[in-house]
């Protein structure tokens, strides 16, 4: 085959790909409810591009040291931040996945069962996921405030339920939330 013909067949077949693709997408044809759950394919695609795409910008995160062993106030102020933030998608010991959590899709992970990497973590929480309903906090918390997160979520798999009963009224009856 000649190469112009190659060149010219190769885009047509662009072309009418790129047509059938807008075509798909104007024809409302793709269910989008929250309440439906994607296809296999489609939850694939989703899932390995978002798991690349934070391991990769992940990769120039930098842990600090203290992560690992904390302060007790660098816990109590993750605690704090998790509390007001987290728990209501994520749960926590004892805590179930809210209402608000188990309507959205993809279902939030329950992060009180298994700690991530702590870079993963430290990106996912400052820059947020699209589409997803995890916000970025990091337009509205400090990188030390976010570590204090991760710190906090590497140390709530070794939690029990009554832990976590003891931090939240211990906290809550220090500075009541308003």
């Amino acid at each position: 085959m000649e190469p112009m013909k190659t060149v010219r067949t190769a885009v047509v077949l662009l072309v009418l790909l790129a047509a059938a693709g807008l075509a798909f997408i104007y024809s409302g044809l793709y269910n989008v409810a929250a309440d439906e759950e994607h296809s296999g394919f489609v939850r694939w695609v989703l899932h390995t591009t978002q798991s690349k795409s934070v391991h990769r910008r992940a990769e120039q995160v930098v842990v600090p040291d203290w992560v690992a062993k904390p302060s007790p106030a660098a816990l109590r102020t993750g605690f704090i931040h998790y509390q007001e933030m987290c728990a209501t998608c994520h749960g926590a010991p004892g805590v179930p996945i809210s209402e608000i959590g188990q309507g959205l899709n993809p279902a939030p992970p329950e992060l009180s069962g298994h700690a991530e990497d702590p870079d993963e973590s430290f990106w996912i929480i400052k820059h947020g996921i699209k589409m997803t309903g995890m916000p970025g906090f990091g337009v509205t918390h400090d990188d030390e405030e976010i570590w204090a997160i991760v710190a906090f979520l590497q140390a709530m798999p070794k939690m029990t339920q009554e832990d976590y009963k003891k931090m939240v009224a211990e906290v809550w009856t220090e500075s009541p939330v308003i």
